[in-house]
């Protein structure tokens, strides 16, 4: 596993973020899959759904790791959708925190992120500062969506920022990762795979006699301009998005959301690996063929 710089102050964070959401699945598999993820060099989890399912095994997580191992994260709703009021805002969401912390057992989140929900305006930035000033979160910031506000959001005094990036990723969202760079504001990453499903596989039938000894092969069937991605030798598609992403100096940490122990294995491997000789070309080659 390789590790980024997360903050000023020299907390140090995994290439890869585990997103643990509201995914069904039972007590072992959700304990397994944490587990998994520090035995793989994982060290931070961000909390989307929190519920006592999830914060359980946080709280186990963290006795067997320590805390000062971990980077914890809360991504949550904007509570001012639901009240414009700003201070009973601030109150449920200072609430909603402190009983996630107390689940845990631990007395502050290393970052908390509101939830944009697609608003055109980023959050009253006021609610979440004072999450900053109480110390219940290192760092605050906000989830923005691929065509959200650039300038507003860096301007508002956030720490952090949540941004897609994968490899359709636009002049749009490269602007706002330089421009959060200078301004010294923590990047995450996330949809990285959004051009992974390209294309659509399916089984061809062999022919001949063939068909009595070979098993089907996988075909494209629907071959855009990112098919190169499924047929790169010793890498899957979703390896290459993530190497691809990796080589993005300005974002700290990929979130990915994963329930399948065995993936997420293989993607921690893969953060190690250099981007196949020729892969970024070819990237660069798809995004411009692409329509907008």
């Amino acid at each position: 596993m390789r590790y980024r710089p997360f903050n000023q102050a020299g907390l140090a964070v995994s290439a890869i973020t585990l997103a643990l959401d509201d995914a069904p699945l039972q007590d072992a598999e959700r304990r397994a899959l944490v587990f998994g993820a520090l035995e793989a060099g994982i060290n931070s989890f961000e909390l989307d759904s929190p519920s006592a399912n999830w914060t359980t095994v946080l709280r186990a997580a963290v006795e067997a790791a320590g805390r000062n191992v971990l980077v914890l994260t809360l991504k949550t709703a904007n509570p001012e959708r639901a009240d414009p009021n700003s201070s009973r805002a601030g109150l449920a969401l200072q609430g909603e925190v402190l009983a996630c912390l107390g689940q845990i057992g631990v007395d502050r989140f290393d970052a908390v992120l509101l939830d944009d929900d697609g608003s055109s305006s980023p959050p009253n930035a006021s609610t979440l500062h004072a999450l900053r000033e109480q110390g219940l979160a290192g760092m605050v910031g906000v989830t923005c969506g691929r065509d959200g506000p650039n300038l507003e959001l860096i301007q508002a005094g956030y720490d952090l920022l949540a941004t897609p990036f994968g490899l359709r990723a636009d002049a749009g969202l490269r602007k706002r990762l330089r421009i959060a760079g200078e301004s010294n504001i923590t990047l995450i990453g996330f949809d990285v795979y959004d051009a992974v499903a390209d294309p659509v596989l399916a089984a061809a039938a062999p022919k001949g006699l063939s068909r009595l000894f070979k098993r089907p092969a996988a075909v494209a069937t629907d071959a855009g301009p990112y098919e190169f991605l499924h047929r790169i030798p010793g890498w899957t598609a979703e390896e290459v998005a993530l190497a691809y992403a990796l080589t993005e100096p300005t974002l700290a940490t990929i979130r990915v959301q994963i329930t399948n122990l065995t993936t997420l294995d293989r993607l921690a491997k893969a953060v190690e690996r250099e981007l196949p000789t020729g892969a970024a070309a070819q990237i660069e080659m798809a995004r411009f063929s692409t329509p907008a």
